[in-house]
């Protein structure tokens, strides 16, 4: 009996490393691109371009990659791009089931900041714990988790 039990788990543990190591990460559906704010490359394979910022780089994918870090230890954030003609703001604040606390009028739109219960990076704003920023411009609905890093 013992020796089943090591057998299960020993097979559980190389099925979780298999999984860790080609762990695929997808752009959700109506988004474009991601884009992925890191100290270091946090994934495998080409990325679109790089902005490189004074403590670290924005890295933009437009399909699917895998994840070379389950951790992603080095990574700051992360932002989805949805075209403007087809995504609406409060369809987006639905499906991350975010609070909104804060608007902000923009020249060329809005931002909204909020909070989505269950993810782990945040800063806080005035007292309250933020982990979403929305912003609605002139041409894309961007989606930044904590905060949008790269420009809007």
């Amino acid at each position: 009996m013992k020796s089943i039990a090591v057998y299960i788990l020993g097979i559980t543990f190389i099925s979780l490393i298999i999984l860790g190591i080609s762990m695929q990460v997808k752009i959700p559906d109506g988004a474009v691109e991601m884009q992925v704010y890191s100290r270091c490359v946090p994934f495998d394979g080409e990325c679109g371009s790089v902005d490189k910022m004074s403590n670290f780089n924005i890295y933009h994918y437009d399909k699917v990659i895998g994840i070379k870090d389950n951790r992603l230890d080095n990574t700051l954030g992360v932002a989805y791009i949805y075209p403007k003609e087809s995504a609406e703001v409060s369809d987006l604040i639905e499906k991350f089931s975010a609070i909104i606390h804060y608007t902000q009028d923009l020249e060329d739109g809005v931002t909204y900041y909020g909070y989505c219960k269950g993810l782990d990076k945040s800063v806080e704003i005035d007292n309250k714990e933020i982990n979403i920023q929305i912003v609605s411009n002139k041409d894309n609905i961007i989606v930044g988790f904590p905060l949008i890093m790269g420009s809007y």
